[in-house]
């Protein structure tokens, strides 16, 4: 399994909300790319940047924090917020991104994500379900739909979208630990692999995710807080590959 650490970009800085509320923002840096080079400094292998802006208002306000990223970082970046269609998923991977998270897009617009699949890829497409309650979340999370993330998952699946993100917002950013019997439904569920998110506190919720199998986990407020040495958890499941 690999962890991955969370770059969340708003207004140009690196960020964390609670549960995805904008109004309960902490800012951990006013220069993303520092952040970025410190976590590879700490042995990622890959960082998952996402543009909350973009997220809540389908326009990439983050765009030059993004190629300031890419710019400066040597592994595998995978971004989200905000990318809504094909032609911005293939812009994207012009510029160096190695993979495109969907959103919004995979629920309202799902032939933007099969399109995205066409032109550039399956192995650079991503499908983000964010759930609260076991509901997918779209638009930053500002809006919650009736459809179930396992359902969602299950429909992209056949547009040949090949790998999915579950992150459940209820645990974001609060370091409760991960929903484990969540993420283990989702499996049980879907054939691709998956990535983890949300509520991640301790090398041992780590090991946990590990246990189930998932591809890799992505963790925030964790590193930033300390709660977690991300070097630490970066050599230990490096070891375990």
């Amino acid at each position: 399994m690999q962890v991955i650490p969370a770059i969340d970009l708003r207004g140009g800085r690196c960020v964390r909300l609670l549960q995805g509320d904008y109004a309960q923002e902490t800012v951990y840096s006013d220069d993303p790319a520092a952040m970025a080079e410190q976590w590879v400094d700490q042995g990622a292998q890959r960082l998952h940047v996402v543009d909350l802006d973009g997220a809540r208002d389908g326009v990439r306000i983050n765009a030059d924090a993004v190629k300031r990223i890419v710019s400066v970082i040597n592994v595998p970046i995978q971004l989200g917020g905000g990318i809504r269609d094909a032609s911005t998923a293939v812009e994207l991977v012009a510029l160096g991104v190695d993979r495109v998270v969907f959103g919004t897009a995979a629920l309202e617009t799902p032939e933007e994500v099969a399109s995205a699949v066409a032109r550039c890829g399956a192995a650079r497409v991503v499908v983000g379900v964010d759930a609260r309650d076991g509901l997918v979340a779209t638009r930053g999370w500002l809006a919650t739909s009736q459809v179930k993330a396992s359902d969602l998952m299950r429909r992209i699946a056949g547009l040949g979208v090949e790998r999915f993100m579950y992150t459940d917002i209820a645990r974001d950013g609060t370091l409760s630990h991960p929903n484990l019997k969540a993420v283990a439904a989702i499996l049980e569920e879907i054939d691709q692999p998956l990535i983890a998110a949300g509520g991640i506190a301790s090398l041992e919720d780590l090991e946990a995710l590990d246990r189930l199998g998932i591809e890799a986990a992505v963790t925030g407020k964790a590193i930033y807080t300390g709660a977690l040495n991300f070097a630490e958890a970066a050599r230990r499941f490096s070891e375990n590959r």
